[in-house]
């Protein structure tokens, strides 16, 4: 019994052999999952400056950030920049690299978050006043 642990390419369509049945993405598809990458990073960008303006009014209301990391960068000014920059290399790799299913649907997903942690913060500071 001979095995072997590099993947094979299957000459009939291209798609790698090895790779636990993955398929490549080509064409329309290709370009849709690309640009809703692209729109979710930015609504991610968005967001993110949404919830930092929102965890300052929230500040100034008394609240306490929880996040360890997040209290230091805010504390230092520097938070929105920080994750500004993050999001910023993310869409560079993204643009960069092949549209790949996961990175769209991460992307969505981490743009939920943001969009549901901005509107938990609404609502605290709507309860505040």
């Amino acid at each position: 019994m001979t095995g072997t642990l590099a993947p094979t390419l299957d000459p009939s369509n291209g798609d790698p052999a090895g790779l636990s049945g993955r398929s490549w993405l080509s064409g329309a598809v290709a370009a849709r999952v690309h640009w809703v990458t692209l729109i979710a990073i930015g609504a991610l960008a968005v967001l993110n400056g949404a919830d930092v303006v929102t965890t300052h009014m929230l500040l100034a209301h008394r609240a306490v950030e929880a996040n360890p990391l997040s209290s230091i960068l805010l504390a230092s000014q520097s938070l929105l920049w920080v994750k500004l920059t993050l999001l910023t290399l993310l869409g560079f790799k993204v643009i960069k690299s092949r549209p790949r299913l996961g990175v769209m649907g991460a992307a969505c997903f981490a743009a939920g978050i943001y969009a549901t942690a901005v509107l938990s913060n609404l609502l605290v500071l709507h309860l505040a006043a």
